[in-house]
């Protein structure tokens, strides 16, 4: 997967994490609020209790659905996955992620589909398990353009903008209600809309999803869309970005290179925004030379599991260096059995010396 700074009011700073004491996870019911915890600041907002990086920053891993399951499936695959992320990974939160769609580019319409789209039920049932885990909890919607070329929603550009954020709000409107149920630590409403990224909008359809979800309510930025001069964010209190930028690195380059070429993206960024950051989604094959072509996760090629690593390794070192929120790893889906029948694409991280990065990055981004 792969997105700049509008004035405007600022919604979502409030939030709670949810208790973890549970009944049986088939009949999920209302966490209560935790209390008593001080807000940290992030340049010049303060981060309410239990919001992603209100107690330091966070390793997190993105757990995808890409379809939708049935209840008892949600529970199996969740019960694994989760469990994975937590004790092999030593994550510390979970990014659930499922799939919306639009028609067309320009279409007004957002929607849901009964055997793709994960159900706001399966999305609590998650939840719970999570924080039965002692795992902080985000949510994220992602879309797909419906057409045989490019469907990336970065290229969505609706003719009606008012149609289309009405629909956007009625298709989020379910999880919006289970986030609030729950209590979850973060919902990412938007991910990579570069071309309606810095529409006027997004306001009124921020305030409106806040009356829903009184938590932090964020947007997940393009890299290209991040990084000065070019920044472009909707007005959300808190922000995120995709890091996948390329980096001019030969397939030989030293971890200590890589770090480097990394870190010149974020040193121009100014530290108020950097503060207010969780990298939301980074990922790469462990694939000979994928440095320049990082945002390509299909490519075939020779296996190189450090390039992984140290991509991973960077990113860690970039979230203690530049004191962001956390970082989220791309990805686990959710049907995967990581212990035992690790995915073998050359992106996934499960099996391969990437597992092994994102389980230190809490005492690097911690010391």
């Amino acid at each position: 997967m792969k997105l700049k700074l509008a004035c405007c009011t600022l919604v979502g700073v409030a939030g709670t994490v949810a208790a973890c004491s549970f009944g049986p996870i088939s009949a999920p019911t209302t966490a209560a609020p935790t209390t008593g915890t001080s807000p940290l600041t992030r340049g010049d907002v303060a981060l309410s209790p239990g919001s992603i990086g209100s107690t330091g920053p966070v390793v997190a891993v993105n757990l995808y659905a890409l379809h939708n399951y049935s209840p008892r499936e949600a529970v199996t695959y969740g019960t694994r996955t989760l469990a994975y992320i937590r004790n092999d990974l030593h994550a510390d939160a979970v990014d659930l992620v499922w799939n919306m769609y639009a028609p067309s580019y320009t279409s007004d319409l957002v929607v849901t589909k009964n055997t793709e789209t994960l159900t706001a039920s399966n999305i609590g049932t998650l939840t719970r398990i999570a924080q039965r885990d002692g795992l902080l909890v985000e949510y994220r919607p992602i879309m797909f353009v419906e057409t045989r070329g490019n469907t990336w929603e970065g290229l969505i550009n609706p003719a009606n903008r008012d149609a289309w954020f009405d629909s956007y709000y009625q298709a989020n409107l379910p999880y919006l209600e289970m986030a609030q149920r729950y209590r979850v630590n973060e919902y990412v409403i938007g991910t990579e809309m570069n071309l309606i990224g810095s529409d006027p909008q997004w306001g009124y359809f921020l305030s409106r999803s806040a009356k829903v979800f009184t938590g932090q309510i964020t947007y997940a930025a393009s890299d290209n869309l991040y990084f000065p001069p070019s920044t472009q964010l909707p007005p959300t209190a808190l922000t995120g970005m995709d890091m996948y930028e390329r980096l001019r690195l030969p397939a030989s380059a030293s971890l200590s290179e890589v770090v480097a070429a990394y870190d010149k993206f974020f040193t121009g960024a100014p530290a108020p925004l950097l503060e207010r950051t969780a990298i939301q989604e980074t990922g790469i094959e462990a694939r000979a030379g994928a440095y320049r072509q990082t945002p390509n996760l299909g490519m075939p090629g020779i296996l190189d599991e450090a390039v992984q690593y140290d991509w991973f390794m960077a990113g860690c070192e970039a979230v203690g260096r530049f004191h962001l929120r956390g970082i989220f790893f791309w990805k686990v889906d959710l049907a995967d059995n990581p212990v035992h029948h690790p995915a073998s694409s050359l992106s996934t991280f499960e099996g391969k010396s990437g597992a092994t990065a994102i389980s230190k990055c809490a005492s690097i981004i911690k010391d």
